[in-house]
């Protein structure tokens, strides 16, 4: 079981800016997760008070699965250093989390909690700052975002992942400022990360995406 003193939940609502924290891995069966908490701070007063946010009203830690096809949300009170787990106990806090139910055959008030529930999901995580985009010297749109994994021999690590559409490049190391890049040093970071390839796993040229001269 996993064990922490510091517990979100359990503070009161207050007024200030929160920086949202995300964090995206692949788990030990190949599913892509994203993670992000909303926090009591992020609920409105008023919201939180209503009978149908039910035990979702001290927060909740949300994972979506990179098709969206999964959901899943941990009610708080759930450990606040989540942020800081290791890849497996953060894999242990997503089989704990709830599945996210079809919203067909619900309740009103289910229907209401699940459609506020979507809307406050869909605000905290659109306020991180864990996601950069930028249009490469060709106009392909790639995303840009550390992604968390285990290589070959089953050890964790880290990588800077590139998405356009479904292409997918990865660089495995990276400047610690990598958000505030420019769309130059992207473009150069993504020439230097690993050949990129289809989602699916069939290969892909990166020629186009050289920055011209």
């Amino acid at each position: 079981m996993l064990e922490c003193r510091s517990l979100i939940g359990q503070q009161r609502y207050t007024q200030r800016e929160e920086r949202v924290a995300v964090r995206e891995f692949t788990d030990s069966d190949g599913v892509e997760w994203r993670a992000w908490d909303v926090t009591p701070s992020q609920l409105h007063p008023v919201t939180r008070a209503e009978d149908y946010m039910g035990n979702l009203q001290d927060g909740w830690l949300a994972f979506e699965s990179a098709n969206a096809k999964m959901k899943r949300r941990l009610e708080a009170p759930y450990p606040a250093a989540w942020t800081t787990f290791p890849l497996s106990e953060l894999e242990a806090l997503c089989k704990r989390a709830s599945v996210v139910a079809p919203r067909r055959g619900r309740s009103v008030s289910g229907e209401r909690r699940a459609i506020t529930a979507a809307e406050l999901e869909r605000a905290a995580v659109d306020s991180a700052e864990s996601v950069r985009t930028f249009m490469s010297p060709r106009g392909r749109q790639w995303t840009v975002r550390p992604h968390e994994c285990v290589d070959e021999n089953g050890s964790p690590r880290t990588v800077l992942r590139f998405t356009a559409n479904d292409i997918v490049a990865e660089l495995d190391q990276w400047p610690d400022d990598w958000h505030v890049a420019s769309v130059q040093d992207f473009a150069l970071m993504l020439l230097d990360a690993n050949p990129p390839r289809r989602s699916t796993g069939g290969p892909q040229r990166r020629r186009a995406d050289r920055p011209q001269q």
